[in-house]
């Protein structure tokens, strides 16, 4: 699994969420060089989607791919994110290195990218990031054929019933 990443507007101000899989990190970080992060386990994870272990890494993608998590409160040191109605998780103001900086942002663009031609639209105020599947991509390529038996409608169908004479 790769990095998931999508942004969010939060007062005005564009936020990037992303999840790092090697590190089970879920972040949060403006345009400038503002981070909150968290390392979030298994049992986290699980008790946030309130689904099984075994469903926890589909989940987590489809949460991340349909821009689930929503900025509730930005203070100096923490950040309150929510998924669903009561259930938020807080992460801590943390110092990131440029390098890892560059390398997120380019994700992002790489990902968005892979958006834009998707099928599927976009939410309004979030980018929904997902990965291009040959699954998706059946429909568009094959063409639409036309019916084997075509209908009859009411206007070319002739009418049943008595017939009177107009004499």
């Amino acid at each position: 699994m790769s990095i998931l990443v999508y942004d969010r507007e939060h007062n005005f101000k564009k936020w990037y969420i992303y999840w790092i899989p090697k590190t089970k990190t879920l972040g949060v970080k403006d345009d400038k060089d503002v981070v909150y992060e968290r390392v979030c386990t298994l049992p986290e994870r699980t008790e946030l989607l309130k689904v099984s272990k075994t469903l926890v890494e589909e989940k987590w993608s489809a949460l991340f791919s349909e821009s689930g998590l929503h900025i509730e409160e930005v203070c100096e040191k923490e950040l309150v994110l929510s998924f669903a109605l009561q259930r938020n998780i807080t992460l801590e103001r943390t110092e990131l290195s440029g390098k890892f900086d560059e390398c997120l942002y380019l994700e992002y663009l790489r990902l968005k990218t892979l958006t834009n031609v998707s099928p599927m639209k976009r939410k309004r105020t979030a980018s929904s990031v997902e990965h291009l599947k040959t699954e998706d991509l059946k429909p568009l390529l094959v063409p639409k054929s036309d019916p084997v038996k075509k209908r009859t409608t009411r206007m070319t169908a002739k009418a049943a019933g008595p017939e009177f004479d107009d004499e």
